[in-house]
């Protein structure tokens, strides 16, 4: 009952405050992506320990902010190679035979997450310097609703027709039928998306996009159910009440906002690909 409250609260909390994020864009919207990408970097650290991969926190977590900050610096990247820099050198201290999962930790923690979840901001910042604030809005805000009606789709589906697993050992509820359903309604979705807000989407930008959120973004929550069960724990932490931690309520998202990214930015219209 209590883990019940608990995730309503934080849904209350949390949901208008993304909306707000999302709308405003700018520094509030980095600013809520850095804590939701470093929270993460910090939960993936800890999984890494359970394997013996000991590797600086606290330098990590400083290189993930670095990552972060490169929209203070024009998008550059070479503050953070600079600070990746400084992670190989941390590496070669402690026992030889321990640097690979060492560094090989730190490493991951600064590509998943933080660097694929900064794209966020990438396509944040481009849709308004593109489109305005408000239809930069929506067109981030479309990446959201693709996820969630694809994670509602899903569980519905699955539970009503779902019998062949999609992938028994890693998640044992998930089914092809169920997949398919969640990919379903990601493509109406994009449809009246298209239809009441984007006219000038192509067709192709609606499969694609569907696609994208429809059954990439599925793939990132197969990856994270993936790290749990490595480590043998159920979430990746506790700073969600009644969710787990930052990675269990993100992983989606950091799968699909690098693909997302990339659509737009080289083969979609919508930012003149």
């Amino acid at each position: 009952m209590m883990q019940g409250k608990a995730r309503i609260l934080t849904a209350l909390v949390g949901i208008p405050l993304m909306l707000a994020a999302l709308w405003w864009g700018g520094w509030l919207f980095w600013g809520l992506i850095a804590m939701a990408a470093l929270t993460g970097q910090f939960e993936f650290l800890k999984l890494a320990r359970r394997h013996g991969a000991d590797g600086s926190a606290v330098l990590a977590l400083s290189v993930g902010l670095l990552v972060m900050l490169r929209f203070a610096f024009d998008g550059s990247w070479a503050p953070a190679l600079a600070g990746t820099g400084l992670l190989a050198l941390w590496g070669l201290r402690g026992p030889v035979a321990s640097a690979i999962p060492r560094f090989g930790a730190d490493l991951a923690s600064l590509i998943y997450p933080v660097g694929l979840l900064s794209l966020f901001v990438d396509i944040r910042w481009k849709a308004d310097a593109v489109w305005g604030q408000q239809d930069g809005f929506l067109l981030v805000l479309l990446l959201f609703v693709l996820i969630w009606v694809t994670d509602t789709g899903a569980y519905y589906t699955g539970r009503s027709l779902g019998r062949t697993k999609f992938a028994p050992e890693t998640s044992p509820n998930k089914t092809w039928e169920g997949t398919l359903g969640g990919l379903v309604c990601a493509l109406l979705a994009a449809v009246l998306f298209k239809s009441f807000w984007f006219p000038y989407m192509s067709w192709l930008d609606v499969i694609v996009l569907a696609a994208i959120g429809g059954f990439w973004a599925q793939l990132g929550d197969l990856l994270e159910s993936s790290l749990k069960r490595s480590a043998g724990v159920k979430d990746s932490g506790t700073f969600l009440p009644g969710h787990g931690g930052m990675l269990d309520r993100f992983d989606s998202l950091i799968m699909a906002a690098p693909a997302y990214w990339l659509w737009l930015e080289y083969g979609s219209i919508l930012f003149g690909g």
